[in-house]
């Protein structure tokens, strides 16, 4: 199965694939506010067109799958997410790069879409699911960990983001009979949740 086929979806969030048409609505949610406060930097400089560029250009260079978020009650674009350097024949690939309208976040998104973006990785095949965390970003971290990653180490100073600092980067990860059970828990506790919490 591809990574970006159709059917990304369950009661909360639809994942769409990102192309020209999501530009302007992504550049309109709240989710732009904190994109910048986990942001590597990019080739060509700082700003929202020159990201939505760079992803558009890695997903048609195989190495990214970049979708934008809907809400699936009100059909509204609330965000963006990646699969991050997919490696068909490693069989692994890292989820990176979300961003969540401001007003939606701690409302169950997170992990709506998370399950989403995990069960497709097992479907494709990945034997190894990861995420690259900045270390200052306490609240992604904890998230990270409390869908059941676990935290392998850190890279020093492995990055230069959109601030101009040097970051160091945790790696976390969870194996393909791991990622079952977390898709399983996550579906389990997003169907517990009333529409509006999420």
């Amino acid at each position: 199965m591809d990574l970006a086929a159709p059917g990304l979806e369950n009661k909360y969030v639809r994942l769409e694939p990102l192309d020209e048409a999501h530009r302007e609505p992504l550049r309109t949610t709240d989710a732009l506010s904190h994109m910048w406060e986990s942001m590597p930097a990019i080739q060509r400089g700082a700003g929202f067109d020159t990201y939505f560029d760079f992803m558009v250009r890695a997903a048609k260079a195989n190495e990214a799958v970049p979708f934008i978020v809907v809400c699936s009650r009100t059909n509204k674009i609330i965000g963006a997410t990646t699969y991050l350097l997919p490696v068909r024949m490693h069989r692994r690939v890292v989820i990176g790069y979300t961003w969540i309208d401001g007003p939606r976040r701690g409302q169950g998104i997170f992990p709506a879409v998370q399950a989403l973006l995990i069960k497709r990785a097992v479907m494709w095949g990945a034997r190894r699911i990861g995420w690259h965390i900045e270390t200052r970003n306490e609240r992604a971290l904890k998230a990270i960990t409390a869908l059941g990653a676990v935290r392998e180490g850190t890279l020093r100073n492995y990055a230069r983001f959109a601030d101009g600092c040097w970051v160091d980067i945790a790696l976390f990860s969870m194996l393909r009979d791991e990622a079952k059970d977390v898709v399983l828990r996550l579906e389990a506790a997003l169907e517990d949740l009333e529409p509006n919490e999420a």
